[in-house]
């Protein structure tokens, strides 16, 4: 064989390998499913805050949350740009962490509500 066809087998080969380890690491899963998989996380993300958080207060001011038509489309981009490099075994992983946290927050519902404590840090804090 020359040297000609050797280096152009060899280009080839380089070719295919270099497109199927793209191809590897960059599909994740297809595009409607990990779509769905983000606005299920972002639904459960608006659940599980207003399940632990609204009607309690902060200082002199009551916690209270827009209608979910406003916050979901936020929540649901938000879930989009974080979970964009992850594997489907991954966002399935944190999906199941986020539906025992949406049980466990279940328990707040009907209780009475608190007064929360929060830390305000100053610009120039070195603990930030």
């Amino acid at each position: 064989m020359k040297t000609g066809h050797k280096a152009a087998a060899l280009s080839c080969l380089a070719v295919g390998a270099g497109a199927a380890a793209c191809w590897r690491w960059m599909f994740r899963m297809p595009l409607k499913e990990f779509t769905r998989y983000a606005l299920y996380m972002a639904v459960m993300d608006d659940e599980i805050c207003r399940n632990e958080l609204e009607g309690n207060w902060i200082g002199d001011k009551v916690i209270t949350f827009p209608p979910k038509i406003d916050t979901l489309q936020g929540r649901y981009h938000l879930f989009l740009k974080m979970n964009q490099t992850k594997s489907r075994r991954q966002i399935q992983k944190e999906i199941r962490k986020m539906e025992q946290r949406l049980q466990e927050s279940r328990q707040y519902i009907g209780q009475p509500k608190e007064q929360l404590e929060v830390e305000f840090f100053e610009e120039n804090d070195p603990l930030q």
